[in-house]
């Protein structure tokens, strides 16, 4: 993920050590990247429900917690390094903790079953461009006047299966610059994606189905894209209206991705894509292949796809001869799958040919 990074003061515990007692202050944050440290620092207690005592298992499934920022936290799967720290004046013993959390979902309490969502919004990097819809006519007449034309595309659905559909929507906003004093009006555009079931899913569902669009976008862009954003809204009883996100029960949700654009890639034009939206000729029909190859069914072909998405699209972390056996050992696994059958030992060229099976499943 790519985020506006932030730190957050507050109080944490573990499920079922609500009492003020047993609540340790910390500071939660967020990098740039989605990864969720937390550091807290409390007098050393001996009991179990404390996030100040020792003998804790080395990974925590749930931590909660409440800051001002951002309310209700649930942190899952975090590791935890602990020191102990003795006053030297008063013979006080104080527990330092870090931990890093798989996971740090904001809005809510939440047990290991909980939340389950019935709809979910992402916004990825240079989305719009690969829409190519901006809605903004903008003539500069003079010197002393430029004017702006906005008319606001519709959503541009499409339809997954009998039980997800989704959509591509625009979003927009208006800045003003004042260089000596001249005020210079500036477009911005941004888009985003949501996807709605009739059915409900998990956390790690929804994470699988973001992943999914994200990795649909490098292949379009043939670049490495990052979530910028990601949201999920929770199954319910009532009668909400189900097109407005108005609903209390938005949860935003945070995690480190393997793959992310080491750098902001803004200024990526659709001339240099392999593909754009208007490219595909069926949009539903590309998307459904898409998700069928990633996720329904195909368990080899998705653990091929992933792998190499992971290796291709990589945040530069792993060093480039590991980083090229990777994408060696994918396209291996992910040929078959695509029915690239061929000697051709250079990759580049096994590249160009997965890339064109590439295109004839997605019409374009």
């Amino acid at each position: 993920m790519r985020l506006d990074a932030f730190s957050d003061s507050g109080y944490f515990w573990l499920p079922g050590g609500e009492d003020q007692s047993l609540q340790v202050p910390g500071n939660l944050s967020v990098s740039e990247a989605g990864r969720v440290p937390l550091e807290t620092f409390g007098y050393w207690s001996k009991d179990p429900l404390s996030l100040a005592q020792d003998n804790q298992p080395s990974k925590l499934t749930r931590i909660f917690g409440y800051t001002p920022e951002r309310g209700n936290v649930t942190l899952t799967g975090a590791v935890a390094t602990r020191d102990r720290i003795q006053s030297r004046t008063n013979g006080w013993v104080f527990n330092c903790t870090s931990f890093v959390a798989d996971r740090l979902l904001t809005g809510g309490h939440f047990s290991e079953n909980d939340p389950l969502f019935d709809r979910l919004g992402c916004k990825i990097e240079v989305l719009h461009e690969w829409i190519g819809v901006p809605g903004f006519t903008i003539e500069r007449e003079s010197h002393l006047c430029t004017s702006i034309t906005y008319q606001r595309p519709a959503p541009l659905p499409f339809q997954v299966s009998d039980d997800v559909v989704g959509e591509f929507g625009l979003e927009h906003s208006i800045s003003f610059q004042a260089p000596v004093g001249i005020k210079v009006p500036e477009a911005h555009y941004s888009a985003y994606i949501k996807l709605s079931t009739s059915m409900s899913w998990n956390t790690e569902e929804v994470l699988r189905w973001v992943f999914c669009m994200r990795n649909f976008v490098s292949l379009g862009t043939g670049a490495p894209v990052a979530i910028t954003s990601l949201a999920g809204w929770k199954r319910t009883d009532g009668h909400e209206d189900e097109n407005t996100d108005d609903r209390e029960e938005m949860v935003e949700i945070f995690c480190e991705s393997q793959q992310r654009s080491p750098k902001p890639i803004a200024e990526l034009l659709p001339q240099f894509m392999n593909f754009t939206y208007r490219d595909l000729a069926d949009v539903s029909d590309s998307i459904q292949k898409w998700i069928d190859l990633c996720l329904c069914g195909r368990s080899k072909g998705g653990q091929a796809v992933k792998l190499f998405f992971d290796s291709l699209y990589g945040d530069g972390i792993l060093p480039v001869d590991l980083r090229f056996i990777k994408v060696e050992e994918s396209l291996q696994k992910l040929a078959p799958v695509m029915g690239v059958v061929t000697k051709e030992r250079e990759t580049e060229k096994r590249i160009m040919l997965l890339a064109s099976r590439f295109s004839e499943l997605l019409g374009t």
